[in-house]
C-alpha cells in the first residue's frame, strides 16, 4: 500500500517538464524578380492586325445542340505568333547588253543577288546572327536551316561567316580607328582557345562601339596596338598589369573588383583585428565616394559642396596607410593602393565616368558563353570571323540597329568601303562631362 502511494505521488506531484515551444519557421528566401514597387509589365496591343478570324458556332460545344441564337456583342482576343519561314527560290535571269562606249558585253545583278552564291543573303545574315547573337553552334545552324527546308552541308556555315567577315572588314577597321578617338574606353579580356592553344579575347568598348580582338598574348602590347602609345581619353579597366603601361589622359580602376577583395578580407577576419579595421575603413571611404558621385549626378547636392567633399575624400585616400603590412592581405592591398592611388577616384574628377568596368564585362559575356558551347576555335579563320562579326553585332546592338539587317546589307553591298553609319547612329553621341576635366 505504501509503495502504491509513493508511486502515485511521484507520478502526480513530480517536476513536470515544460513543453518546448515549436521551432520558429525559417524565413522565406528573398523573392527573385523586380524590386518591390517596380511597375508591372503588360503586353502592349499590336498596332497592326494581319488577320481577323470570325469565330462562330454551328452547334453547342457542351451539349451538341444545333439550336443556337447569336447574342449581341463580340469579344476580341488578340494573339501574336510567328510564322515558320518557307524556302524561297529566286531565279535571276540576266539580260546581256552590248555597250558601244566600252565595247564590252555587260549585264546587271538583281536587287538581292549575290554573284557566285547559291544561298541568298537572308540565310547567311541569319546564320551570323545565330552564331554571334544567340550563340548557336555551326552544326545546329545547319539543323535549323534544314527545318526551314534549306539543305546545306557542314562546311557551308563557316563559308557564310567567312564571306560576311571579308565584306565587313572595312567596317571593322573603321571601328578600330574610331575607338582611338573616344573620350573614354572600357577594357577587359578573357581566355580563349585556338586549336588547343591558349589565346586571349580582348574587348575595348564605349557606349556606342564594341571592338573584339583575339591575340596570343595577354600583355600590354595589345592595349598599345588598339589605343595607341598615347591615348587622349580615359581608360576604365581592372587592376591587371597590362593596362599600366598605357599613357592615357586618366585611368579609372574598377572599384567593384576592389570592394570584392575587401569583402573577402572582412569575412576572413574578426572585428578588432588590424585587417578588419583597415579594410572596413577603406571600404567605407570607397562607398562614401560612390554615394557622393550619385548624389551629384541626381543634383541632390550643389557643385560647391561636391567639390569640397571630393577634395576631402581624395586627401583621405592619399593619407591612407595600413597599420601592419606584415599581413599578406594587407601587403597586397597596400601595394595596390600605393601604385594606383591616383586611379581610384578618377570618376570624381570627371563626373559621368563610371567607377566600375561592368560595361565591358557584360559585353564579354557573349564570348564566354560561346566559348563554353564551342570550346574555342579550330582555325585562324574562325578567330577572324569572331573578331569582325561579334564586333559588328554588338556595335549594332548598342546603337539600336538590327544586326540581321546589318549583315544582309554587308553581304549584298558591292562597295569596297562601307559607311560607318550602317552600324552607328547618325545622331552624334551625348557629350559626357568626362571629355573635359573638372574645374
Amino acid at each position: 500500500m505504501e509503495y502504491d502511494l509513493k508511486e502515485m505521488r511521484e507520478k502526480w506531484f513530480s517536476h513536470r517538464k515544460k513543453k518546448q515551444d515549436p521551432p520558429l519557421p525559417e524565413p522565406l528566401p528573398k523573392k527573385r524578380g523586380a524590386p518591390q514597387g517596380h511597375p508591372g509589365w503588360f503586353r502592349k496591343k499590336p498596332k497592326k492586325i494581319d488577320e481577323v478570324e470570325q469565330v462562330t458556332l454551328e452547334k453547342c460545344p457542351q451539349c451538341g445542340s444545333a439550336s443556337l441564337s447569336e447574342c449581341e456583342g463580340t469579344e476580341d482576343h488578340i494573339q501574336e505568333d510567328i510564322v515558320i519561314p518557307e524556302l524561297r527560290v529566286t531565279l535571276y535571269r540576266r539580260h546581256y547588253y552590248w555597250c558601244k562606249g566600252c565595247k564590252n558585253v555587260v549585264h546587271g545583278y538583281g536587287k538581292e543577288e549575290m554573284p557566285n552564291s547559291y544561298i541568298g543573303p537572308n540565310a547567311k545574315a541569319f546564320s551570323s546572327f545565330l552564331r554571334e547573337g544567340v550563340k548557336v553552334s555551326q552544326r545546329n545552324i545547319q539543323k535549323i536551316f534544314e527545318r526551314f527546308g534549306l539543305k546545306i552541308c557542314n562546311a557551308s556555315v563557316p563559308g557564310f561567316h567567312n564571306q560576311a567577315r571579308k565584306k565587313g572588314m572595312s567596317l571593322y577597321e573603321q571601328l578600330k580607328e574610331a575607338i582611338k578617338k573616344a573620350p573614354w574606353v572600357h577594357g577587359d579580356e578573357t581566355g580563349s582557345r585556338l586549336d588547343g592553344k591558349n589565346y586571349w579575347n580582348w574587348i575595348f568598348a564605349t557606349s556606342r562601339i564594341c571592338l573584339h580582338v583575339v591575340r596570343e598574348t595577354r600583355g600590354g602590347k595589345v592595349v598599345e596596338e588598339i589605343l595607341g602609345k598615347k591615348f587622349n581619353g580615359i581608360l576604365l579597366a581592372d587592376f591587371f598589369c597590362a593596362y599600366n603601361q598605357l599613357e592615357a589622359l586618366a585611368k579609372q580602376r574598377c572599384l567593384v573588383h576592389l570592394l570584392r577583395e575587401l569583402k573577402k578580407a572582412l569575412e576572413c577576419s574578426t572585428p578588432g583585428d588590424p585587417i578588419y579595421v583597415w579594410c572596413k575603413k577603406l571600404k567605407d571611404l570607397i562607398q562614401e565616394a560612390i554615394d557622393l558621385a550619385e548624389e551629384y549626378e541626381k543634383k541632390i547636392i550643389s557643385k560647391e559642396q561636391f567639390e569640397l567633399d571630393r577634395t576631402q575624400i581624395q586627401q583621405t585616400l592619399q593619407d591612407f596607410q595600413f597599420s601592419d603590412p606584415t599581413y599578406k592581405i594587407l601587403q597586397r592591398l597596400s601595394k595596390r593602393l600605393t601604385r594606383h592611388k591616383n586611379e581610384i577616384f578618377t570618376f570624381l574628377d570627371y563626373p559621368g565616368i563610371p567607377y566600375h568596368n561592368n560595361h565591358a564585362e557584360q559585353l564579354l559575356r557573349n564570348t564566354v558563353l560561346l566559348r563554353k558551347i564551342t570550346f574555342g576555335y579550330r582555325s585562324i579563320h574562325g578567330v577572324l570571323n569572331h573578331e569582325v562579326l561579334m564586333s559588328l553585332y554588338q556595335t549594332a546592338h548598342l546603337n539600336g540597329k538590327d544586326p540581321i539587317a546589318l549583315f544582309k546589307r554587308i553581304l549584298i553591298s558591292r562597295d569596297k568601303k562601307l559607311p560607318l553609319s550602317l552600324c552607328l547612329r547618325t545622331s552624334s553621341p551625348p557629350i559626357l562631362s568626362a571629355c573635359l576635366p573638372a574645374p
